[in-house]
């Protein structure tokens, strides 16, 4: 997430040391362990919910494709079917003259 290394880490360690105290620091650094897990907590919770958005998208656009496809063969199955239906009647309107 942010390119933090030992050296920052110390020196942000030092200055909270000076600024808040070494009674108070313990508590200080547990509540914000606490906020910093609750914030990847939901981090990962908008991420999850990203993803499965996006996976929804996805299966509604491959439905909408096979309904598309099925639609496309069901009319060219209907149109063959009334091809032969219209060269069918012909011939048989001649057998029965």
């Amino acid at each position: 997430m942010f390119d933090i290394g030992f050296f920052e880490i110390c020196l942000i360690g030092i200055i909270a040391l000076v600024v808040i105290g070494p009674e108070k620091l313990p508590r200080v650094a547990r509540i914000i362990g606490l906020w910093l897990g609750r914030a990847q907590g939901m981090v990962k919770t908008v991420k999850y919910e990203i993803d499965e958005q996006l996976r929804m998208e996805e299966l509604k656009q491959s439905i909408q494709k096979q309904k598309d496809s099925l639609e496309n063969n069901i009319k060219e199955s209907i149109t063959t079917a009334n091809e032969t239906i219209n060269k069918i009647k012909p011939s048989e309107q001649q057998e029965k003259n």
